[in-house]
């Protein structure tokens, strides 16, 4: 299952740098993203980047250890192929959960940020479970939302006149 969430920013594609923004995102920034967002840790590894996110999406506690796949300046691919959820609570899984984030031109002035999260679970009775409880759909759907607004007003403030202008 994916869900993509398109978010306009006004700033020029060409001066959006996804992995800078991302290799220097802080714990405290990360956190600010969505009140679900409760700890983040980063760290490069053999030249591979790497985050570690712990978030709570509707009734499920989610630990996620991602690997950047891919990469450019307007493009990133992330999966943690280990990510632990706890599907009401209670029982535990290993779901594989892919992020990926892009930036696309509308004009000489404004971009789109498109950004997809998901789930990949082991067997159907789990992606069920989730499902009934709103992980596979509701909740994930307004966290996107949530989380991939303060992305996109972040990096519009970071490229524009912010931190990297």
């Amino acid at each position: 299952m994916r869900m993509t969430k398109n978010f306009k920013l006004q700033i020029a594609a060409k001066n959006v740098d996804l992995y800078k923004w991302v290799t220097e995102m802080t714990p405290a920034e990360y956190e600010s993203f969505s009140k679900g967002h409760k700890a983040m840790g980063s760290y490069f590894e053999n030249g591979e980047f790497y985050m570690v996110n712990v978030e709570n999406m509707g009734n499920e506690m989610i630990v996620q250890h991602y690997q950047l796949k891919e990469h450019k300046e307007d493009h990133l691919r992330f999966y943690s192929d280990r990510t632990k959820a706890y599907i009401c609570r209670w029982i535990p899984a290993i779901v594989g959960v892919p992020w990926e984030m892009k930036v696309t031109p509308i004009d000489n002035y404004s971009c789109e940020l498109s950004c997809t999260i998901g789930a990949d679970f082991p067997s159907r009775l789990l992606a069920f479970a989730a499902w009934i409880n709103g992980f596979g759909g509701f909740f994930m759907r307004k966290h996107l939302a949530d989380e991939g607004g303060k992305f996109a007003k972040d990096i519009e403030k970071k490229f524009n006149n912010g931190r990297y202008a």
